[in-house]
Formats: C-alpha cells, sequence, structure tokens
C-alpha cells in the first residue's frame, strides 16, 4: 500500500512540475531553461526534480508530449465533417501553438533548427494518433485509392515542418502560411498561385 502512495503522490508531483514547467518553457524557451530556476520558482530543490525528470531533456520531451496531446485535444473539438478543412485547421492549430510560442519571447525557440528531431517522440501513442487523424483526412478527400494513406500524411505533416523550420531560419510574413501550404501539396510549386 505504501508503495501504491508513493507512486501517487510522485504522479501527482511530476504532473504539477511538468504544468509548471510548461509555462516557464513556453516564456523562456529550452536555450534560457534553467533547472535550477524552475526550482526556486516551485519552492524545492534541483535534486527533486531529477528524481521526477532524469534531466532537461527528458523533461523538454515530457513538455512536447503535453504540447502535442493539447493539440490532438483542440483538432478533436474543433474538426468537422469536410476533410478538407480538417486538413487546414491541422495547419491553423500547428501553426498557431508554434508563432504564439515563437511569439512569447525574444529569440526563437532554439538556435539549432534540427533540435526537434534529435528528441525521439516518434514511437509515442500522441505522434500515432496525430497521423491517424491525417490518415483520415486523405482516405476522405481520396476514398477508394490505392494511395498509402500513411506515406500521404507524414509527407503533409513534413512539409508543414518545413515551413516551421524555415520560419526559425529567417522569419517571413505568415498571414498565408496555410495557403501556401495547402497549394503546395496539393498542386505543386510550380502551380502554387
Amino acid at each position: 500500500m505504501k508503495n501504491k502512495i508513493n507512486e501517487e503522490i510522485n504522479r501527482v508531483k511530476r504532473d504539477l512540475y511538468l504544468k509548471q514547467a510548461s509555462d516557464y518553457f513556453d516564456k523562456y524557451g529550452y536555450k534560457n531553461f534553467k533547472i535550477s530556476q524552475l526550482a526556486k520558482e516551485l519552492e524545492t530543490s534541483v535534486g527533486t526534480i531529477y528524481n521526477l525528470f532524469n534531466s532537461k531533456d527528458d523533461l523538454y520531451l515530457e513538455y512536447l508530449i503535453l504540447k502535442l496531446q493539447n493539440f490532438m485535444n483542440s483538432l478533436n473539438e474543433k474538426q468537422t465533417n469536410d476533410a478538407w478543412s480538417n486538413l487546414e485547421l491541422y495547419l491553423s492549430c500547428k501553426y498557431e501553438i508554434f508563432m504564439q510560442i515563437d511569439k512569447n519571447r525574444d529569440t526563437t525557440i532554439i538556435t539549432d533548427p534540427y533540435f526537434f528531431h534529435k528528441l525521439d517522440i516518434s514511437n509515442h501513442k500522441i505522434v500515432d494518433d496525430i497521423y491517424n487523424f491525417l490518415i483520415k483526412q486523405f482516405k476522405k478527400l481520396y476514398p477508394n485509392s490505392k494511395m498509402d494513406y500513411k506515406h500521404i500524411a507524414i509527407l503533409f505533416k513534413k512539409l508543414s515542418d518545413g515551413f516551421i523550420e524555415s520560419y526559425l531560419l529567417g522569419k517571413y510574413d505568415t498571414k498565408d502560411v496555410i495557403k501556401d501550404t495547402m497549394n503546395i501539396f496539393f498542386k505543386g510549386l510550380a502551380n502554387k498561385k
């Protein structure tokens, strides 16, 4: 019984610390995030945080998973029966969250635009949920097709990742980013207009 109680206490602590760390990551980004500052804000020790999260990268990974879960919740709440609108919704939510995080701080999220690729969450259930959302939309758009829907979903996601990476490397006007993404994906670069 004592082990169950300790496990539950640690789970609650972990959730509370992750919530506070998320606010901190949103405000300062990964590069400027300091475990010691988080410990000070939580009125706990650095060791306590490291007992719950093995490293800053581990904590950041949990933060990204939380963001993806919030992203997926937003997609599920706002989706319609129209597949095209749902793909635009996906892009809108994805870009909105990213741009909102980036605008809340003085620097870009990271100095290394490939940092996100180094944190492997590809085997997490939330990533499968996101791909399944996209697969469902492509199946609606192209029913009875022999296409590999998962392959198409991955390409769509990677194209939108590319727009974000491009923004990280050099800020640009994003007012048409959803339309541009849809046009490039469905019509190709030459027919972008």
